[in-house]
């Protein structure tokens, strides 16, 4: 056993130093850089070019190397030797330059035939996937002109856009009715790689129509190299860019010379004149009410973000363009230019201050292309209510002890209970708990020494909530509250909203009613306090929070007269 294992032991070892002779017999001592390794484009290529540390995909092995650029390779398929010159501009982009297979000779030998008239050719990385970059071009918007050869399209004037993801620029061409050849269409760049030559600099990117996404689209269509230079002066920022005609950088040396020219000159949309007021960005980050969205003003207070909090690809960068009314540091009405991906236009907004932390923001539906259109529409919009990260206790409205008359959780879960107990009457069973979740029988608010809680009572259990802001419209208030023991299951705030006098829709209350609801969303003023929202109560005020429960719920049955005194006494004190 012992002597066939020594065996094949030893025939292992003659067939690895074969192989290695075979190998060395063909070079062996060379590798490519491990930045190379994986798959490529090279423009009328019919497959994609693979790299890895020793073989690169139609070209051959790594036979010998010189200076880490130059590098002879060995073609087993047909037997013979090419010198390749590669450059890497890019981690994402690989020039090279190469001769014609011949028989072996001295690696200076082989590589002798190429010199600067040799072809260039240029290969963008497919795999690993690449990773967009910032685009050169800032700060956008531009308006710009182009020219295909056949003369500049300058009127009307056509446009490029950012995105809101700073790798993608968007381009508005316009067509000129006195240039032949000009057409209307939209497209989009992502920029791949920047690279600079002496004063030159290039990029790579992938264009893709706008217009026409459905339409089937080749590595051949989309690559295109760029070169470009930009020129700053006191009011704009110009760029002159030239675009290759193919998925190669052939034949682009300058910016003034390519298969199609372009001049880009930033757009003046008075945004440097236009700020978010300081009562805003005095918190530069606002959640909305359920958390799932957050507001982040940046550059210089004149930039609103918008990102999903669940990890989505929504995003909306809003720049402030224009002021249109404000009033005691409480209001303020505007327009700003939105980017959503690459969608762009104006939209109103109207924010509102509220007590504490908390602002309302109202936006209007819809993209318009011209700033004054923005705001035309007078319609009501929806409150979008907003919350900083540092909400603090604040006093409660309507500081007194109320007792529950209804409340509409509790209601759809007494039905429940009325349902399990009949079946289990009709099982046997043992019937229903005396004890309901969410059937509170009274409340107080801001009976405590802050004055900053506000809290349910059941028979079993409790619920409480530390106020933070709160504001009246007419006959509704509204309280921004948060539940002083969460579950991570839970809403993070809610918004309270209390009726003053009853809706017209609503019957007449009772002496000394206050109707309740409370909405994890947002301040929605649809909600009809104690009627509808997530959680709904009907109250009834039984007096000041010295006063006993037990005290004021005979007072309140014995004098409703005075439970409606004590009410007022509460509004008047909450204004």
């Amino acid at each position: 056993m012992r002597a066939h294992a020594g065996a094949a032991g030893a025939l292992a070892r003659l067939l690895l130093l074969l192989s290695v002779a075979v190998y060395s017999s063909h070079g062996g001592g060379c590798t490519f850089p491990a930045g190379w390794t994986g798959s490529w484009f090279l423009s009328g290529s019919p497959t994609l070019i693979a790299i890895n540390a020793t073989h690169i995909l139609t070209k051959g092995e790594c036979y010998e190397s010189e200076s880490h650029d130059k590098f002879l390779l060995y073609d087993r398929r047909e037997e013979c030797y090419r010198c390749m010159v590669i450059l890497e501009k890019h981690k994402y982009v690989l020039q090279y330059k190469e001769t014609f297979c011949s028989e072996k000779d001295s690696m200076s030998s082989n590589c002798e035939s190429i010199n600067g008239d040799a072809p260039l050719n240029s290969m963008f990385r497919k795999e690993p996937r690449p990773v967009p970059q910032p685009c050169p071009f800032h700060p956008a918007p531009f308006t710009f002109t182009y020219s295909r050869g056949s003369g500049d399209c300058a009127n009307p004037p056509s446009r490029a856009e950012s995105c809101t993801d700073d790798s993608r620029l968007l381009l508005r061409y316009m067509a000129c009715p006195d240039v032949p050849g000009t057409e209307s269409n939209v497209e989009e760049l992502v920029c791949l790689a920047t690279w600079k030559e002496g004063s030159t600099r290039y990029l790579v990117g992938q264009i893709s129509q706008v217009q026409r996404r459905n339409s089937i689209a080749t590595d051949e269509d989309t690559y295109r190299c760029f070169v470009y230079k930009g020129q700053h002066s006191d009011k704009s920022m110009t760029y002159n860019i030239a675009q290759s005609g193919d998925a190669t950088c052939n034949g682009l040396s300058s910016p003034t010379d390519g298969s199609r020219i372009m001049k880009l000159t930033t757009s003046d949309d008075e945004h440097n004149r236009c700020h978010f007021p300081s009562w805003i960005v005095e918190h530069h980050k606002w959640f909305s009410l359920d958390h799932t969205h957050q507001y982040h003003f940046t550059t210089k207070n004149a930039t609103l973000k918008i990102m999903d909090e669940k990890g989505s690809t929504e995003e909306k960068r809003l720049v402030c363009h224009s002021i249109l009314e404000q009033r005691d540091n409480k209001y303020i009405k505007l327009v700003a230019h939105v980017t959503r991906g690459c969608e762009s236009g104006h939209v109103c907004l109207q924010f509102h201050r509220r007590e504490g932390g908390v602002l309302e923001l109202q936006q209007a539906g819809g993209l318009w292309e011209a700033p004054h259109d923005a705001c035309a529409d007078r319609a009501p919009q929806p409150y979008i209510t907003l919350i900083s990260t540092s909400l603090a206790p604040r006093r409660c409205p309507l500081v007194g002890r109320y007792a529950v008359t209804s409340s509409l959780a509790a209601d759809s879960r007494r039905r429940r209970r009325q349902q399990h107990a009949a079946g289990d009457a009709e099982g046997g069973g043992a019937g229903a708990t005396a004890c309901v979740s969410g059937q509170f029988h009274s409340a107080s608010i801001g009976c405590g020494a802050a004055q900053d809680t506000l809290e349910l009572k059941s028979h079993c259990s409790s619920v409480a909530y530390t106020c933070h802001g709160a504001w009246t419209e007419g006959s509704r208030g509204f309280v921004v509250a948060s539940p002083v023991a969460r579950a991570s299951t839970h809403p993070h705030t809610f918004c309270f909203m209390y009726a003053l006098r009853p809706d017209n829709a609503t019957p007449t209350p009772p002496l000394g009613a206050l109707a309740l609801s409370a909405v994890a969303r947002s301040c929605d003023r649809r909600v009809l306090p104690g009627r509808t929202g997530d959680k709904a109560y009907n109250l009834t005020a039984n007096g000041t929070c010295e006063q006993s429960s037990k005290y004021n719920s005979a007072g309140a049955r014995a004098a409703p007269a005075a439970a409606l005194l004590t009410l007022a006494a509460l509004l008047l004190a909450s204004r």
